[in-house]
């Protein structure tokens, strides 16, 4: 089939291509309109020494404690990502989680060791109250662990971690973006949609 034919059943069937066009760009505008608004959280961490080293070797207890520092960091990191840590949070915010399967609760919060002694964390909450209480619930486990952690090492890892106050912003959908994406994809099943019924004739 050459490419006039091809534009001729599409002009032929401009009306049916069009409707189909418009009905994708208005549930593309219903669902970005109904579409509940969110929250975007971020809370930066500081892993910072709970006490010097008290030695004559003074000099070297900056690079000890930044080894050690580096070490929590990286605990902290996968600490945040596991599903225990994210069921604790929760259960300390009084919130039901509602996930569905353990991939659920591994992806709620995204932990990023920025440097050796800073981990940012980002999440979703539904309003901007859960996204403070969530903060500081974070913030509050973590250093219940490393207190365990200090005293299991005898007081040679003793760490504070310090939560800022959380970046919240709201999140809603794009209505134009989404809308122009409707009209992409119905213009394309309209076409489809052309084509299929006349194969299938």
């Amino acid at each position: 089939m050459e490419l006039k034919q091809y534009l001729k059943i599409i002009k032929e069937n401009a009306k049916l291509i069009l409707i189909i066009t418009l009905l994708t760009v208005l549930f593309s505008f219903v669902f970005s309109a109904i579409k509940p608004t969110k929250y975007d959280a971020s809370l930066s961490l500081l892993i910072s020494p709970n006490k010097t080293q008290e030695t004559d070797d003074f000099k070297y207890n900056g690079y000890y404690a930044l080894q050690a520092g580096e070490i929590i960091a990286d605990s902290t990191e996968q600490w945040i990502k596991s599903p225990e840590f994210v069921s604790a949070v929760y259960q300390k915010v009084q919130l039901d989680p509602n996930f569905r399967n353990i991939k659920g609760y591994a992806k709620k919060f995204k932990a990023d060791k920025m440097s050796s002694q800073y981990v940012e964390v980002k999440f979703e909450t539904d309003t901007k109250e859960e996204a403070e209480k969530i903060s500081q619930a974070i913030t509050k486990i973590l250093n219940n662990k490393t207190e365990i952690l200090a005293e299991n090492s005898q007081e040679e890892l003793s760490f504070v971690i310090v939560g800022s106050q959380p970046i919240i912003l709201e999140s809603r959908p794009n209505i134009v973006f989404n809308m122009i994406i409707g009209l992409i994809a119905g213009l394309f099943l309209g076409i489809f949609t052309v084509f299929g019924r006349r194969y299938f004739r």
